[in-house]
């Protein structure tokens, strides 16, 4: 039984001969600082364009599924999205935790990088990841105090738009069907 701990040790390979960086998939790693990445996703965000965070999330999602012992469909939530945390953590994604509303699950991400005053990138991001790890299209749909709702890729244009004209989490989880809900 996969016991849902995560071991760091070997994620990444510093090359420094080499000048590289390399995660144990063999995928480059390169280091930016929060300003600089805040600026990329800014400019994402006024374009309205953030396929790119949301695949830079699809790759944090086959990052957590390669390191699972087995299909994350047939471990226990709690021992995937434990391993959800370590790699967002790995990756300085912030820390991440989950919160049941009903039928809703709510993503908390804390000490995020501060990518937009929507925190849009973020959201990009987790619906990525969340959309990779569960082999469909969700989106994480910000809903204030670095929290996001989990909705099937749908409808997360009109949860947004009801987060955009006042609802807060709990009225915007009522509104929710629960067949949408994730």
């Amino acid at each position: 039984m996969h016991d849902g701990r995560f071991d760091p040790g070997g994620f990444y390979e510093f090359n420094l001969s080499g000048g590289t960086i390399r995660t144990r998939t063999r995928e480059r790693v390169i280091v930016l600082s929060e300003t600089v990445l805040s600026s990329l996703v800014a400019a994402a965000a006024r374009d309205g364009d953030l396929t790119p965070l949301r695949r830079l999330g699809e790759l944090l999602g086959n990052h957590v599924l390669s390191g699972l012992d087995r299909p994350a469909s047939v471990l226990s939530p709690d021992a995937v999205l434990g391993h959800v945390s370590a790699v967002t953590a790995l990756f300085g994604w912030g820390r991440l935790t989950f919160e049941r509303w009903g039928a809703a699950l709510v993503i908390a991400l804390r000490d995020k990088p501060e990518l937009d005053q929507d925190d849009l990138g973020a959201a990009a991001l987790l619906g990525g990841m969340f959309s990779e790890i569960s082999q469909r299209q969700v989106s994480c749909v910000p809903t204030g105090d670095s929290k996001f709702v989990m909705v099937d890729f749908a409808v997360a244009e009109t949860v947004w738009g009801w987060f955009k004209d006042g609802a807060d989490l709990p009225a915007i989880v009522g509104m929710l069907q629960p067949k949408r809900a994730s």
